[in-house]
């Protein structure tokens, strides 16, 4: 219990920054510069194809942290409370939230790794590209971000909270 305690609290802060960013923060046209900038100076010290592998490697690694978080959350949270029914179905809700939104991050990532694989492309249509890929992601990400907060916030009541008594 203390060590779902402890990842409940880890997995609401960072789901809590994501949705700061999502909600408030919004990347701006800024930020999406910095980022490829970002990108395009891992590309120089790196290959391409590393950068790519290092993507789907970070992408992997927070995959399997909420897929850890929604298994806790079902355990402690819904697995033994009442209103069984009505409380299964906004879990499903969010496991179909979470899902639309990694298989459409999972194309999105496959797609820029492959971007950076062309040789020679040009900053600005690499730019160009990066800024249509997230334009389809912005309203999943807010949704998603929103249902992994929920669900980290009743991981933590049901752990940490209830424990307190």
């Amino acid at each position: 219990m203390k060590l779902a305690g402890a990842f409940a609290f880890f997995w609401i802060l960072f789901n809590g920054y994501n949705l700061y960013n999502s909600l408030i923060k919004k990347n701006s046209e800024e930020e999406r510069n910095d980022i490829h900038n970002e990108l395009l100076e891992m590309c120089r010290m790196m290959s391409p194809s590393a950068v790519g592998k290092t993507m789907m490697i970070l992408f992997a690694c927070v995959f399997a942290f909420d897929c850890i978080g929604f298994y806790l959350t079902y355990t402690y949270a819904y697995a033994a409370a009442n209103h069984f029914y009505v409380r299964i179905i906004l879990f499903i809700a969010f496991i179909v939230v979470f899902s639309v939104e990694q298989i459409m991050s999972f194309r999105q990532t496959i797609k820029i790794s492959v971007a950076l694989k062309i040789p020679n492309i040009k900053d600005d249509v690499l730019k160009r590209f990066m800024r249509m890929t997230e334009r389809d992601m912005d309203f999943i990400n807010t949704i998603a971000s929103v249902a992994k907060f929920v669900a980290a916030l009743q991981l933590v009541l049901y752990t940490i909270l209830s424990t307190a008594d």
